[in-house]
């Protein structure tokens, strides 16, 4: 019976029949967990999950990871789907999802059609488009660059299409393959409008991030560099983003056809003239620096020798610069230095003017390496002027919005209308929008400990209030907390900062010290953002009131240029931040002078009380904190440890949707105003309480964002308890104008009412005065009024030059009458008329009644 089996026997049986695996699409609902094992590597490292349109799942796509015979590490890659086997038997086995097979992700892709769609080669490298690309959907064709034309690619028509190719022949192979499926499923090109872009892999794969700077990578790329390759190497949705301003980030993807023929154009073009246009530009950028081309002709043979020369290290003139209006042209340039970090630099052209210093000792100082001697100085004039980069860019002078664009000193964030908007300054811009710890620890350290405390909550809210100004057409102006030392004014003040930036030894707040001058840089360098100002006290009385009204005013002086003519003045939105022991007004009043502080400046700087009423100072809630003092030094700390992020993600979601931010600010504001401010009250009354209001409604954005970790209502409870604070210190409902004038009169009634004032009564049909009296720079007349009070008659000439000093005397005149005050003539005028002592005839004068001197 263990005899082999003949010849004949073989024929006899015939082949032993295959088993068929039968792909059961979708997957049935009672199917078992997919536990496919490898006949030789085991169960997968990795699985990634297919599913049609419906979200049904269809088949896995399973990575088995393993070591060659030669030690390298390989892999093998499958397709799993659940499979009739036949004679009733089901199981998950290695086949082929059959033709057209559905798209990696694809429930993402039909969700949000609006996004960008980012193919890559390979489940891995599409996980982390997904990673660095939170705006698009990621997604690749099932066995990734091996049989893309098995895809239905037609989901994807109408769409913005990404190609993410690898660092190799195969790669470029799988873009040009994409891009072609892509075009006959209808993904033709609009005129216009692009919409096949090409991530090439040099973009990423040039730098690599270390210790937190990005830096040039040392020697080629990598064989087979993908986009999972720039992920391990530091790359963060975060810095991908900065790139994004910059239109050549993503052109038009350039299939092999088009790339041919640009190919043959250039060969096309005669020898001569591609060795003319080799002597228009003698520059070249090598991996030692940059070189200039200097040819030699001896003047015996004749014999020309060519010389390279190098006079700088790495320095590219990445783009050209201009403003809106077509001037203030300029160069973006990028150093790298020793360390191998890339800075850039956009450089006004004026500045090549002369002998260059200025701008030599700014690229020195950002660290490139000039060669010494004349040479060096002069091709590095030549090289910088006669550059003409591929790429433009608009140029600002200032930070804040322009257009869609938020400009910083380090980049933008939003739209800037289809190209990159950059900061242009001739020198280094001080500064301290800065990045310091995280979101997740200003949010858990700082920015909780705000709730409750409804000056910290204000404070913060006012940060995120000041890039509401543009959209909102709100008005520049500030708060400004006003207490005794050590009540926790400067916390405030730091806590609010550190939405911005901070850094440095002093960090994001700025001091009351300084000159018109340097405040007003000050204010220009943080339009659109949070402005603070500590220690009023620091600045002189004169100064205080003028450059507080600047500030707010939003304009700087104009001044004249060395021709004569006028230069354009500074211009800013602002919304500041300040604090000292007292009011803006107290401080204009230190000289001496009788300076009071104009009603348009109490109506822009809002005088806060900083005292919270619960004894501890500026706080309320001490959140556990065994003092304030210690939860000041707490908070203090961990501003200066966490700081920068916050702001950025709030321009970030506000950029996205800024006519929406809009109407909710406005909404938010009719009912502040609704709730809070007083029946009747005045203008100005109301101007105030719209401050307040969109730092309310700024706060309660921010909630909404996710960037302030409160509650819903936070930010307008600590809005409307200040306000309430500050009406109650005001006192009053009626216009600043209309205080100060009855306080005016009623001061110098107090001062000169015996001095100056003479007394008069009649006795017997004649006026008498009291000849007694020894009166020096008569004011006036007092007598006796029929309630028994004292009322005074006032000379025309003392009223407009004396009593209404500073004021509008017939403003003033009509303000008291209004207010019963003041007794008008019989002929309605302002001026009474009665006959006083010494007198033939009625003469003019202002008659102040009794109640003067009262609480009316």
């Amino acid at each position: 019976m263990f005899d082999p089996l003949t010849p004949q026997e073989v024929a006899a049986v015939g082949e032993t029949p295959k088993r068929e695996k039968t792909p059961v699409i979708p997957v049935p609902a009672d199917a078992p967990p997919m536990a496919f094992q490898h006949p030789r590597y085991g169960s997968p490292s990795k699985v990634w999950p297919y599913r049609s349109a419906d979200g049904s799942l269809v088949g896995y796509t399973a990575r088995f990871d393993f070591t060659a015979e030669d030690g390298a590490p390989d892999k093998d890659v499958l397709p799993i789907t659940f499979c009739d086997l036949g004679n009733g038997k089901r199981g998950w086995r290695s086949k082929g999802i059959p033709d057209p097979r559905p798209l990696y992700r694809l429930p993402e892709i039909l969700r949000d059609l609006a996004a960008y769609v980012i193919v890559a080669e390979g489940e891995k490298s599409a996980d982390a488009a997904a990673l660095l690309f939170p705006d698009m959907v990621a997604t690749t064709p099932m066995h990734g660059a091996k049989s893309p034309h098995k895809t239905d690619w037609s989901v994807l028509a109408g769409r913005t299409v990404v190609i993410a190719t690898d660092h190799d022949q195969a790669g470029r192979d799988f873009g040009d393959k994409v891009h072609d499926l892509l075009v006959e499923a209808g993904m033709g090109e609009p005129e216009g409008a692009p919409r096949i872009l090409h991530l090439h892999p040099e973009r990423l794969a040039a730098w690599i991030w270390q210790g937190g700077k990005k830096v040039l990578r040392e020697g080629e790329i990598p064989q087979g560099w993908d986009i999972a390759d720039a992920l391990a190497e530091g790359w963060t949705a975060e810095t991908v983003a900065e790139l994004r301003n910059d239109p050549a980030f993503l052109p038009p993807y350039l299939n092999a056809a088009a790339r041919a023929e640009i190919e043959e154009a250039v060969k096309g073009k005669p020898v001569a003239v591609q060795a003319e246009k080799r002597r228009e530009w003698p520059f070249r950028l090598v991996a030692s620096g940059v070189e200039k081309k200097v040819e030699r002709t001896d003047k015996e043979t004749g014999e020309t020798t060519v010389e390279w020369k190098w006079f700088c290290s790495h320095l590219e003139v990445s783009a050209e610069t201009r403003d809106a209006e077509g001037g203030d042209w300029g160069r973006l340039l990028v150093v790298v230095d020793r360390d191998r970090t890339a800075k850039e630099w956009a450089m006004p052209m004026a500045m090549l003017a002369g002998d260059g210093t200025a701008y030599r000792e700014r690229l020195l100082s950002m660290g490139l390496e000039i060669a010494p001697g004349r040479f060096a100085r002069e091709a590095l004039h030549e090289y910088i002027s006669t550059a003409r980069p591929k790429h433009k860019a608009r140029c600002v002078n200032r930070v804040g919005w322009h257009g869609g664009a938020f400009v910083l000193p380090d980049g933008a964030i939003g739209a800037g209308g289809g190209e990159t908007v950059i900061l242009q300054t001739t020198g280094a811009l001080d500064h301290a929008f800065r990045l310091g710890g995280t979101l997740e620890g200003w949010q858990q350290d700082v920015a909780r400990y705000a709730a409750g405390n409804s000056r910290l909550g204000l404070a913060l809210s006012a940060a995120f209030a000041a890039p509401l100004l543009h959209w909102t057409g709100a008005e520049s102006g500030g708060f400004h907390l006003r207490g005794p030392s050590s009540t926790g004014k400067s916390t405030a003040l730091v806590v609010a900062g550190s939405a911005w930036g901070g850094g440095g030894l002093k960090g994001y707040v700025k001091q009351w010290r300084a000159t018109d001058n340097g405040l007003e840089a000050v204010a220009a360098s943080h339009s659109d953002t949070l402005l603070c100002l500590d220690e009023l006290s620091q600045i002189a009385p004169a100064a205080a009131g003028a450059a507080a009204y600047m500030i707010a005013n939003g304009a700087g002086k104009v001044r004249a240029g060395r021709g004569g003519e006028g230069r354009a003045a500074a211009e800013w939105r602002s919304l500041f931040l300040s604090s000292g022991e007292i009011s803006i007004a107290d401080k204009l009043a230190e000289d001496g002078k009788g300076r009071r502080a104009a009603a348009g400046q109490q109506v822009r700087v809002v005088d806060i009380p900083a005292e919270a009423g619960a004894g501890l100072g500026l706080f309320e809630n001490l959140h556990g904190f065994v003092s304030a003092e210690v939860f000041a030094r707490h908070l203090k700390a961990a501003a200066t440890q966490h700081y920068g992020h916050a702001a950025r993600i709030f321009l970030e979601a506000l950029a996205r949707a800024p006519d929406a931010a809009a109407q909710t600010v406005a909404q938010f504001r009719g009912e502040f105003l609704a709730e809070h401010c007083p029946k009747g009250a005045d203008g100005q009354i109301e101007r105030v309480a719209g401050r307040f209001a969109l730092a309310a409604a700024a706060g309660e954005m921010a909630t909404a964002f996710g960037v302030l970790p409160w509650q819903p209502g936070e930010a307008i409870r600590a809005a409307a308890k200040c306000f309430a604070a500050w009406l109650e210190v005001r006192g009053g409902l009626e216009s600043t104008e209309e205080r100060d004038a009855i306080s005016a009169v009623r001061r110098f009634i107090e001062l000169h009412g015996a001095s100056r004032f003479e007394r008069m009564w009649e006795d017997e049909g004649k006026l008498v005065s009291a000849q007694d009296e020894r009166i020096i720079n008569r004011a006036g007349y007092r007598r006796k009024s029929a309630d028994g009070g004292v009322e005074y008659l006032v000379l025309p000439e003392t009223w407009k030059a004396e009593v209404c000093a500073g004021m509008d005397a017939t403003v003033v005149a009509r303000t008291l009458k209004a207010k019963g005050l003041l007794v008008p003539g019989s002929d309605g005028k302002l001026q009474d008329r009665a006959r006083l002592p010494g007198s033939i005839h009625p003469v003019r004068h202002y008659h102040l009644t009794a109640g003067i001197l009262g609480d009316a």
